[in-house]
């Protein structure tokens, strides 16, 4: 909190709120964002997989940390264009899995959102599924379903609200 008669270690402070000038007009009239994609366009997404931690690099780390860190990591995997109607169920979701990736292991499902990191776009975690080695060859399995009920081609009905 400043106080009357502090002064300015920086030139010129930031502007709380940068929102609120971004889509303005003359005169405070706003102007709605409107969005260039359609409904029918590909949707970007990213497969990450989910990697145990040796046991030797848990090791390294001060035992008294150990209980309080993650014990996977996260890998960058695959990331590729989809339309929307094959993410639409969980068995389409498996089949575009098994199509794609074909490789046993574990895999996050994440996808783009508005919000904005360093990179300019963030990817969110939406769903993971487990590919695993059968007789007849591999097979997905749909794990958990994060935030696919937000989205407006997911056709099972909306989740639990939080």
């Amino acid at each position: 909190m400043r106080k009357k008669g502090d002064k300015d270690l920086k030139k010129k402070r930031k502007v709380r709120s940068d929102k609120k000038y971004k889509y303005r007009k003359k005169h405070g009239k706003m102007q709605p964002y409107i969005s260039t994609r359609q409904r029918n366009d590909p949707v970007k997404i990213w497969f990450w997989e989910i990697v145990r931690k040796d046991k030797d690099s848990m090791k390294k780390i001060p035992k008294k940390f150990r209980p309080t860190i993650h014990r996977f990591n996260y890998v960058p995997f695959l990331r590729c264009d989809v339309l929307s109607e094959r993410l639409s169920t969980r068995k389409e979701i498996e089949k575009l899995t098994e199509e794609v990736i074909g490789v046993p292991g574990t895999f996050l499902i994440k996808m783009f959102t508005h919000k904005k990191n360093k990179f300019h776009c963030s990817p969110t975690k939406v769903c993971s599924v487990k590919i695993m080695e059968t007789k007849d060859g591999v097979k997905a399995v749909f794990l958990e379903n994060f935030k696919l009920f937000r989205y407006w081609f997911w056709a099972e009905g909306k989740g639990k609200k939080r």
